[in-house]
């Protein structure tokens, strides 16, 4: 096709009004993110609704900056407005996006990881010269955070009692007794869930992230688990022989700076019965198909760049697969290059991830 040169007056207000749509989301996800700091979402629950002299009252904050925060999160359609009253109130769906940890459509989280890659932006500016990203540490501990959030619903509630019994044999192996590492634990919710629900089994979260190892290691001291430890690689590397039952991974793959050689530390260190489980971010193999028919894309791009496939750069020598690079094609291919023979996706519904059962 030959672009075309001269301007559509009704195309060019759409396309303004998509790039003013953009800027407007920028700056709300900054301020979603200060009040989700500051818990006036909580806050504003707990009133039902409020004025915000009685947003005030609760908080201790200031009324003029409370009132222009409610009347722009109103205008963002984030909280709504009864104008009768001239107050403000949360929607039950608003509930269960921004405070519900328990529900599945918690994603509150995203805000705090989102704005807390916001610092890497001048650095990013000489990231697209040198072609070199950031570590997850490099974003700070608000990232670790965020990210753990957004993952909790599914780590706390669905891993143990919905996925890991669509694998072959391993939920009667974890009650009887098995080892299992979690690569890329993070702030090590799944771990500390598995653990929990599998005392005769012992579990080593590892991570390179030493802000992800500090929360993982505060919720450890808030539980009675003595079935689990958590490591950085880089100072206990995994086993070169086989030695674990399983080895999980959620969401990690397409993040690592070298995922074919980690894939390939994941075979060495599985017994030759054991199971890999491996979940990463649904994705189609071609651009194409994810602009045309992936709700999601332009939030994954946009984080990819922002922080996974900055990850994955992070080294001179880093993969860059960002956030949707491990499709199941790709996963297939890299699996099988790390000599594993058999790849399955199991038949579990979740719109943002894929799960694989991958063995020897």
């Amino acid at each position: 096709m030959t672009p075309r040169t001269q301007i559509d007056r009704e195309a060019l207000e759409q396309y303004v009004g998509r790039v003013t749509g953009g800027i407007a989301a920028g700056l709300n996800c900054a301020i979603s993110s200060l009040g989700d700091k500051l818990g006036l979402y909580e806050a504003l629950h707990s009133l039902r609704m409020a004025s915000s002299q009685e947003l005030a009252d609760k908080t201790g904050l200031s009324e003029r900056w409370l009132r222009e925060w409610l009347r722009h999160q109103a205008c963002m359609q984030q909280i709504e407005y009864d104008a009768e009253s001239d107050r403000f109130y949360l929607s039950p769906e608003a509930v269960a996006v921004l405070l519900d940890t328990k529900h599945p459509a918690y994603f509150g989280g995203g805000f705090e990881s989102a704005t807390a890659s916001f610092d890497s932006l001048p650095g990013l500016v000489n990231s697209f010269h040198s072609g070199i990203g950031f570590s997850y540490d490099d974003h700070g501990p608000g990232c670790a955070s965020g990210i753990e959030r957004m993952s909790r619903y599914f780590n706390e509630n669905t891993l143990v009692p919905n996925v890991l019994p669509l694998l072959d044999g391993v939920a009667e192996k974890l009650q009887q007794g098995a080892l299992v590492a979690d690569v890329g634990c993070g702030g090590g919710v799944a771990t500390l869930a598995m653990a929990q629900s599998f005392p005769n089994s012992q579990f080593v979260g590892y991570d390179i992230s030493e802000h992800a190892l500090a929360r993982a290691r505060d919720h450890l001291d808030t539980i009675d688990a003595t079935n689990i430890r958590f490591v950085n690689p880089l100072d206990e590397m995994m086993p070169a022989e086989p030695t674990y039952d399983l080895i999980t991974t959620f969401d990690v793959i397409h993040d690592a700076a070298h995922p074919q050689p980690l894939l390939n530390s994941i075979h060495q260190a599985l017994r030759d019965d054991g199971t890999y489980l491996c979940e990463d971010i649904r994705s189609f193999p071609s651009f194409q198909k994810n602009l045309e028919e992936h709700p999601l894309a332009g939030l994954l791009y946009g984080f990819s760049i922002m922080v996974c496939m900055s990850s994955s750069l992070s080294t001179a020598d880093g993969a860059g697969l960002g956030t949707l690079g491990f499709n199941e094609e790709v996963a297939r291919e890299m699996t099988s290059a790390a000599g594993f023979s058999r790849f399955a996706r199991l038949d579990y519904d979740n719109p943002m991830n894929n799960y694989y059962e991958v063995r020897k």
